[in-house]
């Protein structure tokens, strides 16, 4: 099966090179590796021009957009535009471990029912200490089954690896503000084909510049919960639509869930344009469906004390 990497660069001089390096020393060569760059200010396309060159490197390219996407739509167009079989979203700022790309494609090669695979990580911060990510590193394939609240993603985007047809789907039910690895991992979890193999495949780098780091701080104000909340409503709506068009056995029970789920945000969304505290009171019965179960004290916080 063919392979493809896309990558989403912006400003990344000073990580973009060591990433490259490990792309190239995949023990399974990659077939296709684009690179769309977001309009950087510093030095990051040419540092990736001369990497290409250097190593004449066949299937890489690099395209500088007109203007600025924003991460969001730089990946999720440039996922649009890969042409392999297995399709793996990759940030500008880790480090693949050399196995990726091999282990990742010979485990989807061999079980043709998974749609998305994400890998376990090792998070490096800037100190220089690790930590291993999500699940015990057992080197096991898992299903993720459904779960209450879905919208929680398990794994990162940069642990992805998808099915072309996964790819096209999410072109076609992206919406603006989406982040790419939310709606993958969502299309791969009501396709009830979502898979995790519990090793660590990367180094993913946690440093406070990062676009992850920035707007999870940003996420602790009450104008940003909002919007999130909104967002959430969107997406949501999009996975119903989904699990129509392409039912699956499971079909009734992800509805069901999905219908509770939009339920439960309409009454954070009356909370937060209200102030009526009867809201949080209701939603105390949905203290389940949270991403995290903390984000409920955090919605009468941001309501009744940061506001």
């Amino acid at each position: 099966m063919k392979t493809s990497v896309v990558i989403s660069t912006y400003n990344g001089e000073k990580y973009i090179i060591k990433q490259l390096e490990s792309l190239r020393k995949q023990e399974r060569p990659i077939d296709e590796v684009l690179i769309f760059d977001d309009c950087s200010s510093d030095t990051t396309v040419q540092l990736i021009q001369n990497f290409i060159s250097q190593y004449h490197l066949e299937g890489w390219k690099v395209q500088v957009n007109e203007r600025n996407k924003g991460w969001r739509k730089n990946f999720i167009d440039g996922i649009g535009q890969a042409t392999g079989d297995l399709v793996f979203p990759c940030d500008q700022d880790d480090f693949w471990h050399s196995d990726k790309i091999a282990k990742m494609a010979d485990l989807m090669e061999k079980n043709p029912q998974i749609k998305v695979l994400a890998s376990d990580y090792r998070e490096v911060f800037d100190d220089g200490s690790t930590r291993i990510g999500s699940f015990k590193p057992d080197n096991k394939l898992k299903k993720i089954d459904l779960y209450t609240n879905y919208m929680l993603n398990k794994l990162p985007g940069c642990t992805y690896c998808v099915r072309k047809e996964i790819a096209v789907a999410s072109n076609k039910y992206w919406r603006e503000g989406y982040p790419h690895d939310a709606l993958l991992w969502r299309l791969g979890l009501f396709s009830d084909a979502l898979y995790v193999y519990t090793k660590p495949l990367i180094d993913w780098r946690k440093h406070n510049t990062s676009a992850f780091a920035r707007e999870s701080k940003e996420m602790k104000t009450k104008a940003n919960k909002y919007q999130w909340i909104v967002t959430a409503q969107q997406m949501n709506s999009t996975m119903l639509k989904f699990v129509e068009d392409y039912p699956t056995v499971k079909s009734n029970k992800m509805k069901k869930l999905l219908k509770k789920t939009a339920y439960y945000l309409s009454l954070r969304k009356k909370l937060y344009n209200s102030n009526n505290p009867i809201y949080g009171v209701r939603l105390a019965r949905y203290w389940n469906l949270y991403p995290r179960y903390r984000q409920y004290l955090a919605d009468w916080y941001l309501v009744y004390v940061k506001k």
